[in-house]
């Protein structure tokens, strides 16, 4: 019986950790249906990109001198092209929009990545997921992180990925073009550091470069078990405007209208000038709207 009893409560556990509530880190209006949020618009980048610790998404200098004596920096250009699997750029799958960042000082890369990177101060971390590309695979980076939020210098190594042999330092993928899912899982073997984090505790994830060619980032999934993002900032521009009535969103004229959780998923859409959300639970959410005339944006609380 006692037996019986303990495996029902690790059961319960199981269950009650599944249905831990978890929170997109990006605002619900700036990501797609799946969480991703692209950058393929410059005020998706400025919003959300640049140096210094106000941004969410923090853009970190190559660490070695060029051969103009400057440390490269990447940047964002919702005009960037990237590369599809086959390593044709603008080919079919392909991505328009990147975070760039410039490559390292090693053709095949190194022990110790020195491109250009993307760092992140987190609150917790449930979900980390990259989209990448290249001019030429492999796609090589360093993944490292810390405990806490701290600078680039105190993170530690996770894992390196370069183009070596068979057996040691293998390329994250031997693809132009990769979708790198549940990064958040990778573990260091000696230290056993990871960025998985439980609720409230901070952690800093930090990917570099780490091959002599620009890399890519074109979108990016973060999942926290805290709220972070915002429902501030809406818009309504170019003659298209939202009311709520309490049951239904109406739009001035005919769009294609998207209703997201606060979380970032996306919980109903429809297209025309109305939009029933009688089935919705009582809540806050964001209602975006697109049309020929520009978009819309507005939080409601049914």
């Amino acid at each position: 019986m006692k037996k019986f009893l303990l495996s029902i409560a690790a059961v319960a556990a199981c269950i009650g950790a599944s249905a831990q509530a978890t929170y997109n880190y990006f605002d619900a209006v700036d990501v797609d249906a799946n969480g991703w949020l692209w950058f393929d618009s410059q005020a998706k980048i400025d919003k959300y990109v640049g140096f210094g610790n106000k941004y969410k998404i923090q853009l970190q200098s190559a660490t070695f001198e060029d051969a103009e004596g400057q440390y490269a920096e990447p940047f964002g250009d919702p005009e960037a092209i990237g590369w599809n699997a086959a390593g044709e750029l603008g080919g079919e799958g392909a991505k328009k929009g990147a975070i760039v960042l410039p490559g390292g000082s090693v053709t095949n890369g190194s022990d110790s990545p020195n491109g250009g990177g993307i760092m992140l101060q987190l609150p917790d971390c449930a979900e980390f997921d990259l989209f990448l590309s290249t001019s030429d695979s492999p796609i090589c980076v360093g993944l490292s992180g810390a405990k806490g939020w701290v600078e680039a210098i105190d993170c530690a190594v996770i894992q390196t990925y370069m183009k070596m042999g068979i057996f040691l330092n293998m390329a994250l993928s031997n693809d132009a073009q990769y979708e790198w899912n549940n990064i958040q899982n990778l573990s260091n073997g000696n230290t056993g550091l990871t960025l998985a984090a439980p609720a409230g505790d901070k952690v800093t994830g930090l990917v570099r470069n780490n091959i002599k060619r620009d890399l890519y980032v074109h979108g990016i999934k973060v999942v926290t078990y805290t709220e972070t993002s915002g429902i501030a900032d809406v818009i309504a521009d170019g003659g298209l405007n939202l009311t709520f009535d309490g049951e239904s969103v109406n739009a001035s004229v005919d769009a294609a209208i998207e209703v997201f959780a606060v979380s970032g998923s996306r919980v109903a859409m429809g297209n025309g000038s109305s939009l029933s959300l009688g089935n919705l639970a009582p809540g806050a959410y964001i209602v975006k709207a697109t049309a020929d005339c520009g978009t819309a944006t507005i939080k409601i609380v049914r």
